[in-house]
């Protein structure tokens, strides 16, 4: 009888852990979807490319003939295998699956001409539906252009070069752009600076400007238990509040019982959180604060 509710709070636990694990890998495929449409659909039949990887993937179908898709699965895994080398299995085999769906996607979409007759539309849209496809695989933390990160992995930025990482993307698009100069003609590259301008920037609108964290209280009497489910599984430590918040000073003054433990979660987290919060106390009160 003791042990019962350890094996619903297992259960439970397992629940959003798989649930979690599915919304990552339909959102992995997702990206890559979006991605490829506007890879696909608006920027190679327009003679465009993108930067990164996926832009010298474009570089190499315009060269060869071959399908963009063959290119982005063949240079990024090994890219990807030394970005995730230290990391669990889980997270590697949904960056697989991501970049399985952008390169499907991509091979599904090549033969199709491109939706619209407007060169610049064609850069508009196309780089901001690539930024989106891309973006949204960052959010979720999936990788489907393995030169377009935020910050690029230690082993990663060794391979490339001896500068800083923030430089690297920089000097990437610069030479792929070049080459698209060189390849395709200086006013394609023009188009294809245009591209990449609006891929980055809504590559950036998606994981950097969207309010991803959200400050969240929980108020239990399990606080331990909490503390050491929410480390384990979530792998979130709690957030020291200051002695001097006049506005948590507050809150721990207008709620009896124990001191609220504060943490910050992401908001696609937010259903699994709770649930592992319910499940080792369903009396406990978990309040949301707005800034």
């Amino acid at each position: 009888m003791v042990q019962a509710p350890g094996r619903v709070t297992n259960s439970t636990q397992g629940s959003s852990e798989q649930a979690s694990t599915r919304r990552r890998i339909f959102m992995a495929a997702i990206g890559g979807l979006i991605a490829a449409f506007g890879l696909d659909l608006f920027l190679v039949p327009s003679g465009m490319i993108a930067g990164g990887m996926t832009g010298i993937s474009a570089l190499a179908s315009h060269v060869t003939g071959l399908h963009t898709g063959m290119f982005l699965f063949a240079l990024n895994m090994p890219l990807l295998f030394i970005a995730y080398r230290h990391s669990d299995r889980e997270k590697a085999l949904i960056a697989t699956i991501g970049l399985l769906s952008f390169s499907i996607c991509s091979v599904l979409f090549f033969p199709l001409p491109a939706l619209i007759d407007s060169t610049i539309g064609s850069a508009a849209i196309g780089g901001i539906f690539v930024g989106v496809g891309i973006g949204i695989g960052l959010r979720y933390g999936i990788v489907l252009d393995s030169l377009q990160l935020p910050k690029i992995p230690q082993p990663l930025s060794h391979l490339l070069s001896r500068l800083k990482p923030s430089h690297i993307p920089i000097i990437i698009n610069l030479v792929v752009l070049t080459l698209a100069g060189l390849i395709l003609g200086w006013e394609g590259a023009m188009y294809s600076a245009i591209a990449c301008l609006m891929a980055l920037e809504a590559g950036r609108i998606i994981t950097s400007r969207l309010p991803l964290k959200r400050e969240v209280q929980v108020h239990s009497v399990s606080g331990r238990e909490i503390r050491h489910s929410v480390k384990a599984i979530m792998g979130y430590e709690p957030r020291h509040t200051k002695p001097n918040d006049e506005a948590s000073a507050e809150r721990a003054t207008d709620d009896s019982g124990p001191e609220p433990i504060v943490y910050q979660v992401h908001v696609l987290e937010m259903p699994r959180f709770k649930s592992i919060i319910k499940s080792l106390d369903p009396e406990a009160r978990i309040t949301t604060i707005q800034k």
